[in-house]
């Protein structure tokens, strides 16, 4: 009779064990799958924003509702942020009913245990210079808020990000809508030593900044490079091709492209393609 109730009791505990497990993994899965879904948004499988940054950088990838920021955890500013942008959501950014800049702050990304807070810039002589500007991301609430992540941040002076740097990014905002859908790269040109802000003195200033922009639907590409400074002759002045801004950075852009495609746009450096 003994063996009979520790046989029952055995075969509870052990049916208990797995249904037990089985819950504990079927949780893990749906949580997993819904980590995925939120951190990727709609950057998820857009392959164009692939970017190669080179071996030996540090870099972590975080992919964001409208863009991805290529984040530097050494230097505590991006690699590289790119998104795209479509005439769609131009002429959302430019409704009447468009999310207000004035109503979003800076703060840490709680994607990054490296991300600078807000405050680490203060008296520090430079702007919050955004990559992916937030005139781009107004159609979307979620995607305004995370345009004001420290991920997506570099410290610029202020002649070059109110300047040069906003009037470029102006004009990118036209061409998305004329040319109905643009990819978007910006970032930071590293160097070796470099000036560095913030309490703890880790956040590093680049000497110069790139764009990169890419018309799929025309097959064009062109890049630019400006020094961290107030930008005389305007942005066309300033114009490269893409493959100058890859020497450059090292960063290899629209890597998933067809080889053949690739080399072809990125030769280019003509503004004349552009007005």
């Amino acid at each position: 009779m003994k063996k009979i109730i520790s046989f029952v009791i055995v075969t509870v505990m052990l049916l208990a064990g797995i249904a037990f497990f089985a819950f504990k993994l079927s949780s893990g899965t749906t949580e997993a799958s819904a980590e995925v879904l939120h951190y990727d948004g709609a950057t998820a499988g857009n392959s164009l924003l692939d970017v190669r940054i080179p071996a030996g950088v540090k870099n972590v990838r975080l992919p964001h509702t409208a863009y991805i920021s290529y984040f530097n955890t050494k230097h505590r500013i991006p690699n590289c942020v790119i998104y795209e942008l479509t005439a769609t959501q131009v002429a959302q950014c430019d409704a009447p009913g468009a999310e207000k800049r004035k109503n979003y702050q800076f703060n840490a990304d709680p994607m990054c245990s490296a991300s600078p807070q807000w405050s680490d810039y203060k008296h520090s002589g430079y702007d919050r210079g955004h990559m992916a500007p937030a005139n781009d991301m107004k159609w979307s609430k979620t995607s305004m808020e995370e345009s004001f992540y420290m991920t997506n941040i570099c410290p610029q002076l202020h002649a070059l990000n109110d300047g040069c740097w906003r009037k470029l990014e102006l004009a990118i905002h036209r061409w998305a809508k004329r040319d109905k859908r643009l990819i978007i790269a910006a970032g930071p040109v590293l160097k070796n030593v470099m000036h560095t802000i913030g309490p703890d003195r880790n956040i590093s200033v680049p000497a110069a900044f790139y764009k990169v922009v890419y018309a799929p639907n025309q097959g064009r590409a062109i890049g630019f490079i400006f020094n961290n400074e107030k930008i005389s002759g305007g942005y066309a002045s300033h114009a490269v091709s893409v493959d100058y801004v890859e020497r450059v950075t090292g960063i290899d852009f629209f890597c998933a492209l067809d080889d053949a495609l690739e080399n072809k746009i990125e030769a280019h450096s003509s503004i004349d393609m552009w007005k």
